[in-house]
């Protein structure tokens, strides 16, 4: 039996840094065990879009995992709240949330608070918001439900009746500007009293937030207050197939954000539950690697997650990136010995997040796949350029999963 064992590394693609000699992060970094499947495997860059199409993390990943965006993404919060425990129903409308910092004026200054919050703070935090949450259920007659995720994220679920996904979000996606209010994309009843719902919410919990004793504390220690909540990606849940159906194949899935755990939840993934794995800096990639061998042993397909790279890019530190391609890859190697014979490696990103930028674009990323029968190309090293020259070439993510289950021999025969 071959299997598939599926590394993403969120972000992780780059463009030249000054600081790093114009090197990309995935250049500068020491990870001879990625450089070693690429000598040994074939490369090739992938857009997982299309060509300069800036992907969300949501759409990239159904490509990746082969269900068309464009046919199937119906909006982030869904997934965000599935993956956080949640339940969403037929007809609830779902939302990701980020704490925030606006100033005086309104305007925002920073989009994740600081990014890390305390055990402590994140009580504080959920008892306020699901007090605002009951305080405007019982005023509007709808059911608002609220939990905090990883660092400075969280999701947010409407249910009842007249309510509608048809909604902007209050998140202006930059800083310097005003946060702006939720209005309605549709003339509709249900999108109006959504939007006025959402409003209301959003000044209530900012208004309990401003006096809330553990901003006190951040504003002594010099740390951005979390004095508001900035919600974006409005959606309801997709009518979606199985993967396990689609590919005939049993798939698990490791990774610690809500996000990805929400997409492997609704496309019918095995979540495998690591302490320590909350797609944060000082997540345990080793516990998580040898739990992906450990799981390779009973499964078609294992995927791991690996959120940190992103992270740092949108902080813009490229030494932070770079350290944890090279802790990933070192928890590769303490592990690779042990990895099944039959099993295909594959090797890529979501997408770029590019220091510099500090946000998504869509340049291509670099795309590895090693097993018992792969080609040898003339790679020698996994980054953007080197890749760019290999037997591959260049895909979409659409075709990825393809590529994986051809070698596994999960595909029926096009025609006769």
């Amino acid at each position: 039996m071959s299997r598939a064992f599926f590394i993403l590394l969120d972000g992780g693609a780059d463009r030249p840094v000054r600081e790093l000699y114009y090197k990309t992060p995935l250049e500068a970094a020491a990870k001879p065990m990625f450089d070693r499947l690429a000598c040994e495997g074939s490369c090739g860059i992938l857009y997982t879009i299309k060509p300069g199409v800036r992907p969300g993390s949501d759409t990239a990943h159904l490509a990746l995992f082969g269900y068309d965006p464009h046919v199937y993404y119906k909006g982030r919060g869904p997934f965000e709240a599935v993956g956080l425990g949640l339940e969403v129903r037929p007809g609830d409308v779902a939302f990701r949330t980020n704490l925030g910092t606006v100033d005086e004026n309104n305007i925002v200054i920073d989009r994740r608070a600081g990014r890390y919050f305390t055990q402590e703070e994140i009580k504080e935090i959920e008892s306020i918001v699901q007090e605002a949450c009951q305080e405007i259920s019982k005023k509007f007659g709808v059911e608002l439900v609220y939990k905090h995720g990883t660092e400075h994220r969280g999701a947010l679920v409407l249910r009842g009746e007249k309510i509608s996904h048809e909604v902007t979000g209050n998140d202006p996606h930059k800083t310097g500007v005003p946060q702006q209010k939720v209005t309605p994309l549709r003339d509709t009843e249900e999108a109006r009293r959504t939007a006025e719902i959402l409003n209301e919410f959003i000044e209530l919990v900012m208004r309990k937030l401003s006096k809330a004793r553990f901003n006190e504390e951040r504003r002594k220690q010099g740390k951005p207050p979390a004095n508001t909540m900035l919600i974006r990606g409005a959606g309801v849940l997709p009518e979606i197939e199985p993967i396990t159906r689609r590919y005939k194949l049993r798939a698990a899935m490791i990774a610690g954000i809500a996000l990805i755990k929400g997409i492997g939840k609704v496309l019918g993934f095995d979540l495998a539950e690591i302490p320590g794995y909350r797609g944060s800096r000082d997540d345990d990639f080793d516990t998580a690697f040898s739990k992906a061998v450990e799981l390779l042993q009973s499964y078609d397909f294992v995927f791991l997650h690996v959120k940190p790279t992103d992270a740092y890019g949108h902080d813009g530190d490229a030494r932070g990136k770079i350290e944890i391609i090279e802790r990933v890859d070192k928890a590769l190697k303490r592990v690779f010995e042990n990895i099944p014979d039959d099993t295909y490696i594959v090797v890529t990103c979501d997408h770029a997040t590019p220091v510099k930028i500090r946000d998504h674009t869509g340049d291509p990323v670099p795309f590895l796949m090693w097993g018992p029968d792969i080609p040898m190309d003339d790679v020698m090293k996994f980054c953007e350029r080197e890749c760019a020259k290999g037997y591959f070439g260049t895909i979409l993510g659409l075709d990825v999963m393809n590529l994986i289950c051809n070698y596994l021999g999960k595909l029926e025969k096009f025609g006769e």
